[in-house]
């Protein structure tokens, strides 16, 4: 082998090179090729070599064209691939000129004004898979960017969703209940039906404004009566003459 290491070396190959066709270690090559007069000089020229390719790429890098043409791509929510395919660019240097410029999927776009053409891409995606980190994931961008864009269109639906349901809970409690005022038999509105706990300490929470399971507000609703507003208003002012006689 130690013929043939030199050989190779002799003939200008590099160590991973030897080490390659050999299948031996670069420390078995350098302690047979040290013993060559310009062994030194080679391994200058192969590092002149390896710098000279990467003072080629950052060069290519510096190509002011290619990286505006990078910035505005990604800027249009184009993913890495497109890029690439566009540009003719490797996937390193589409990736060094993103991380340089902060545009990469980990960045947020908050500082980057989604053109209306991508905002409702953005849009036909989420209404699709329905979920803020799948849309990030499918379109190659930061989740925020996607929540920055859905945000008020995703909090309204979630808010008529919330409003929807407690309006349901609130009628199927109310005909638990009995469906009218238990004190004057009113059952025109459901809006002016509330509930009274008969025994304040037993209360564990109000019945109003709550999302929780039915059963959980059913179980509340049993320490309560069913009553309209105003007799709601008129068995608290009964509560409160009740300990305060001369008020």
């Amino acid at each position: 082998m130690k013929e043939e290491i030199l050989e190779l070396r002799k003939l200008g190959f590099s160590y991973n090179e030897i080490a390659k066709k050999l299948n031996c270690s670069k420390s078995t090559i350098s302690y047979h090729c040290s013993k060559i007069e310009d062994n030194d000089e080679k391994i200058k020229s192969n590092l002149n070599i390896k710098n000279k390719r990467q003072e080629k790429n950052d060069s290519f890098l510096l190509q002011t064209d290619k990286i505006d043409e990078v910035i505005s791509l990604r800027k249009e929510l184009k993913t890495y691939k497109e890029i690439r395919e566009i540009t003719g660019l490797t996937k390193s240097t589409v990736s060094k000129i993103c991380r340089e410029y902060k545009l990469t999927m980990n960045r947020t776009f908050s500082e980057i004004t989604i053109s209306n053409d991508n905002k409702s891409k953005i849009k036909k995606a989420y209404d699709e898979v329905k979920s803020t980190r799948k849309v990030a994931k499918l379109l190659n961008i930061s989740r925020d960017s996607v929540i920055k864009v859905i945000s008020n269109k995703r909090k309204k639906q979630i808010s008529n969703n919330v409003i929807s349901w407690r309006k349901r809970s609130k009628l199927k409690l109310i005909e638990y209940k009995g469906g009218e005022c238990e004190r004057c038999g009113y059952n025109k509105c459901i809006d002016a039906l509330e509930f009274h706990h008969i025994d304040p300490n037993e209360k564990d929470f109000a019945i109003s404004g709550k999302s929780w399971s039915f059963e959980k507000l059913k179980n509340e609703v049993d320490k309560c009566i069913l009553v309209c507003s105003n007799c709601h208003k008129e068995i608290h002012f009964e509560m409160k003459t009740a300990c305060n006689p001369q008020s």
